[in-house]
């Protein structure tokens, strides 16, 4: 019956437009082809195939229309199919130029009753190998010259993790954030023309990870969609060079054979099994594929490394134990021994095989087995290696040895090599890492088994040169080798000659902790103390990509014209967390001045004309976020001794997953105001309950509305700032924050890259806002007229306050207004972000930036204590539901004021309080509020409280004027002010969202929670 009703108002409005249906109706999805990714639709008035498609399949479909009912229309079709702002998202604008990100689509389909759109315009937004529909032709989108694909773990066969890829260049833009959020450990990645490709280990710390524990996972390399996923061998460490991929097949070798796995479907095709007495067991220890023939080191069985679940609760995880294989055998010097008892990736047989015929071609055997860490080829040379015992090098054609040395015929070399270290920690890497890597011209050994960093001729296997430094990752480009150094050591990273060893650049920074370094065509990418390091290779100067890091095993992926950095185990401080994928942003002007005519829209081209419906607005209303522009959370109200549910407005949102909570709620005028993922701002009846009116905007509202003198003001994840009527809904201005029509996939979602996410503050009549999502992509924050939407200034610039590494402010939470300041949580940069509201100028010192380490709190809350302004909480792009088990997002500190109380609401890991005090000496903050790592007890305070109450699993607050009303996860309470007690408390059906509380001017409570139901108490 629903089916029945939604194609019965699909109808109604293609009448209603004049009969502008898709006229393929039956055949669209077969057309289409796909049934997951993204598909744009074009002139789909009414959204018929968009419904159509949105019902038979899941891909995120969008559709831009000309007009502005036409608009309308189709949100309202997409609403009433319960899929707007969720599958379905609809944009105004000219079909010449379609408001999405280059190369993100899957599909452009336009239909017969559309109107034409340019055939650039469509090859533009699809990813390379999409398809566009146009009427009666079809349009397959070509790979672009210079990406490169990233085939082995390690880049290429020769176990240099530098890319070749010519289009990825700096400065760079986002193209999509996707799931999943966290992983386990360890991880390989791959990558083919346009498809990824990542094994994920078997160590979880902590429950979020467990899903995707020993999984192989496919994803469209550029939208994030995940395209298959299969099960790997348990037990199997993955951390090797046993994954290879190819355009049409992927292959990955375990310890029973090598997997022929189809690329777009993960269909097994095939398995590679070569006869035991040839390879000398079923176990591939490593693996490369060159001109077409696959050649393997294959050995026996290795002992079994079980799944391991750790449902850590704390920050970070122990390095011992991680799992029995990574944390044994310990104190081993003898590589003898070290084989014997931890015998990963050791082997004694290098085959040659044709994956076709699966023919051996030639086998070569060893006595004492081959390290697979320190096994690597290019351009037909081969090079095995075994502490103590010989390094050589083979012909690929035929196996033959064209030299071989060992400790009887090159004693010296062997003795510059050293005993086998058995190092593995935070500063030198895992004991998996590969620790040999070849050029044409010459062999590297460094890593955590090697003492120093050795360079041997590939010529000859003499020695040309050492260092003996003993903690550099190495990168090898052209005719230099970038050494990059340790955490802890003092060292510089050092660009060297690569065949005479000649020190010809150092570098004052070093990688932080495991994660390996890779290179793109201009720059080397590492972990810094917070976020990323990406050296420049042009200036040899470390800048700081601040806001996600690559993954401890493999690092950043640099393939497909795109930087993939991926999901971790960690809570690092990160301000990003999943996929996150960069692309080269040209020519893109960050710092281009807003112009009004070109950002404004008022359905009344005269602001002085425009007549607001009054709505009488109390200075005890509720009208913006947490209350006022101080965020106080407090209200003038009074609140009931008792209480009961008054009434319960559900507006059937749908809440995916890993979609933004709804907003919580406000209050003005009689009416609760609320938004939230599917970008609708819905005004109830504070009485009754019922829908007075909504309205539609192009993105997830993230930060609740603000009313003021019969406004009311949204901040939309399509980049722009609306105003509406309060009192009706009618839209009276937009303005465009975003600098650019550029929509991108993020977490399921489609937002503007530069979302208003900030949410609005209106003061003396300027509403404020800031648009972005982090620093690198450019951050715009502006003071609107906010009768008429006027510009009266703009701040384009505080997103790159280190304009060279284009670092500074991200807009990471929700705004606050202080003393003549206004502030933005910011993410790890720097937090808050502190704006002059008299001319928009950014207060924060940008020196701090160039140290690329991370002191400033994540979280999304901002918090006046004592005059200090701080933020604090979780990352505001966190996964919905899981922990961030960090200190310095556990701890909070709130307080809140009313008649002749102080009340603090703090937090940590281990509980919630409230606490009462008389009025607290605001003096006694100074210099204790540590701005990183909020923490009561240590602010030190000494009052004693007059009550307390504890509230573990509290996610909200408000205090009014006689009570202190506490949102937990399972119910809602009301204290009395006086002396603590609780007044009244009632059950919820549902968790409610983080500060999803307000008090009305008449003492009702309100509350939203998470799966978008409204509940009011009074």
């Amino acid at each position: 019956m629903r089916m029945s009703r939604v194609s019965l108002l699909i109808v109604a409005v293609g009448v209603l437009l004049g009969g502008a249906l898709v006229c393929e109706g039956e055949g669209i999805v077969e057309k289409v082809g796909l049934t997951e990714g993204i598909c744009v639709l074009p002139g789909d008035a009414g959204c018929e195939a968009a419904l159509e498609l949105a019902g038979k399949t899941d891909l995120l479909l969008y559709v831009q229309l000309e007009r502005a009912r036409d608009v309308e229309a189709a949100r309202r079709a997409a609403d009433e199919a319960g899929l707007y702002g969720s599958r379905i998202f609809v944009e105004q604008g000219s079909l010449s130029e379609l408001h999405l990100a280059d190369n993100v689509a899957d599909v452009v389909f336009v239909s017969e009753k559309s109107k034409r759109i340019p055939r650039a315009e469509a090859l533009r937004v699809l990813r390379p190998d999409g398809k566009a529909f146009l009427k009666d032709k079809t349009a397959v989108k070509k790979f672009p010259k210079g990406i490169d694909d990233w085939s082995h773990p390690y880049h290429g066969p020769d176990n240099n993790p530098q890319s070749e890829d010519t289009v990825i260049l700096a400065p760079y833009l986002t193209h999509f954030l996707s799931e999943p959020r966290y992983a386990p450990m360890p991880q390989v990645a791959v990558a083919s023309v346009g498809r990824v490709f990542k094994a994920y280990g078997h160590v979880a710390f902590k429950k979020r990870e467990e899903p995707l524990l020993n999984k192989l996972v496919a994803y469209n390399g550029y939208n994030g969609t995940k395209l298959w996923q299969r099960d790997l061998r348990e037990g199997v460490m993955i951390h090797r060079n046993t994954m290879i991929a190819m355009p049409d097949r992927l292959y990955v070798g375990d310890d029973l054979s090598c997997k022929v796995i189809d690329t777009a479907t993960g269909k097994l095709i095939d398995e590679i099994i070569p006869p035991k007495d040839v390879a000398g067991g079923t176990f591939w220890k490593w693996m490369a594929m060159e001109d077409g023939v696959l050649y393997a080191l294959m050995g026996e069985q290795e002992q079994r490394d079980p799944t391991k679940r750790w449902h850590r609760e704390k920050h970070g995880w122990p390095w011992n134990p991680i799992s029995k294989g990574f944390n044994q055998p310990d104190g081993i010097s003898d590589s003898e021994k070290a084989y014997a008892a931890h015998p990963w990736g050791f082997g004694r047989n290098v085959l040659a095989i044709d994956p076709k015929s699966k023919k051996v071609l030639w086998s070569y055997h060893e006595d004492q087995p081959t390290d697979g860490r320190a096994i690597c080829m290019k351009n037909g040379r081969i090079f095995i290696f075994r502490f103590g015992a010989y390094v050589a090098y083979l012909n690929a054609k035929n196996s033959k040895t064209l030299w071989r040395k060992t400790p009887d015929n090159a004693p010296d070399l062997f003795k510059s090599v050293g005993q086998y270290l058995n190092r593995q920690d935070w500063r030198t890497n895992w004991r998996t890492t590969c620790y040999l890597q070849c050029s044409d011209k010459a062999l590297y050994f460094a890593g955590p088994q090697v003492g120093k960093l050795l360079v041997l001729s590939a010529k000859d296997g003499g020695i040309l040169w050492e260092n003996s430094y003993s903690n550099f990752q190495l990168v090898l480009r052209d005719d230099v080798v970038y050494g990059i150094s340790g955490q802890i050591d003092k060292h510089p990273s050092v660009k060297f000659a690569a065949l005479t060893g000649e020190i010809l650049a150092k570098i004052d920074k070093s990688r932080r902790a495991c994660t390996r370094p890779n290179g793109s065509a201009d720059a080397i990418f590492c972990r810094a103390s917070g976020g990323s390091v990406r050296f420049d290779l042009a200036s040899n100067r470390p800048e700081w990509i601040s806001p996600m890091r690559p993954p401890c095993h493999d690092g950043v992926t640099i393939a497909n014209g795109l930087l993939y950095f991926w999901p971790s185990v960690c809570d690092c401080q990160l301000t990003l967390y999943g996929i996150t994928t960069l692309c080269p942003a040209g020519d893109f002007n960050f710092t281009a001045k807003a112009i009004e005519a070109e950002r404004l829209e008022r359905t009344t081209a005269d602001a002085t004309k425009v007549r607001v419906a009054q709505l009488s607005q109390s200075e005890a209303d509720w009208p913006t976020f947490r209350a006022d522009n101080q965020c106080t959370a407090t209200s003038k109200a009074a609140i009931g001794p008792s209480a009961k549910q008054l009434w319960q407005y559900d507006p059937k949102m749908s809440v995916r997953g890993g979609a933004p909570r709804p907003t919580a709620p406000v209050a003005a005028g009689g009416l609760t105001f609320v938004s939230g993922p599917d970008g609708i701002v819905r005004a109830i009846d504070a009485k009754t309950g019922k829908l007075r009116w909504k309205a539609y905007t192009g993105g997830a509202v993230r930060i609740a509305p603000t009313i003021w003198k019969g406004r009311a003001f949204v901040g939309s994840g399509d980049g722009y700032v609306y105003c509406f009527e309060a009192k009706t809904g009618k839209v009276l201005w937009r303005f465009r924050a975003a600098p650019a029509e550029r929509k991108i996939p993020v977490y399921g979602s489609l937002l503007s890259t530069w979302p208003a996410a900030s949410g609005v503050l209106v003061e003396d009549g300027i509403a404020y806002v800031a648009a972005g999502i982090v620093n690198y992509d450019g951050t715009y924050v502006y003071a609107l007229d906010a009768a008429t939407g006027k510009i009266k200034w703009q701040n384009n610039t505080s997103g790159h306050l280190d304009k060279q590494a284009r670092t500074g402010v991200s807009v990471q939470g929700h705004q606050l207004l202080y003393d003549g300041k206004l502030y933005l949580a910011s993410g790890t940069s720097l937090s808050p972000a502190v704006y002059n509201v008299a001319d928009g100028k950014c207060l924060n010192d940008p020196g701090p930036l160039a140290a690329c380490n991370s002191q400033s709190p994540r979280g999304w809350e901002l918090s006046l204590l004592g005059g200090h302004v701080v933020a604090c909480g979780r990352p505001f792009y966190a996964l919905p539901g899981a922990g961030v088990f960090d200190a310095t997002v556990f701890g909070k500190v709130f307080m809140a004021s009313s008649v002749d109380r102080d009340i603090v609401w703090a937090s940590d890991q281990g509980n919630k309080k409230v606490l009462c005090y008389n009025r607290i000496n605001r003096d006694a903050f100074r210099g204790k509020v540590n701005s990183f790592y909020l923490n009561w007890g240590k602010i030190g305070i000494k009052d004693k409280p007059i009550w307390s109450y504890d509230c573990k699993d509290g996610v909200a607050f408000a205090v009014a004027r006689n009570a202190v009303v506490v949102a937990k996860d399972k119910q809602i309470v009301a204290l009395n002010l006086a002396n603590g007690q609780v007044l009244w408390s009632r059950p919820l059906p549902a968790p409610p969202v983080t500060w999803g509380v307000a008090v009305d001017r008449d003492g009702r409570v309100v509350v939203t929670l998470e799966d978008g139901q409204v509940l009011c108490f009074g």
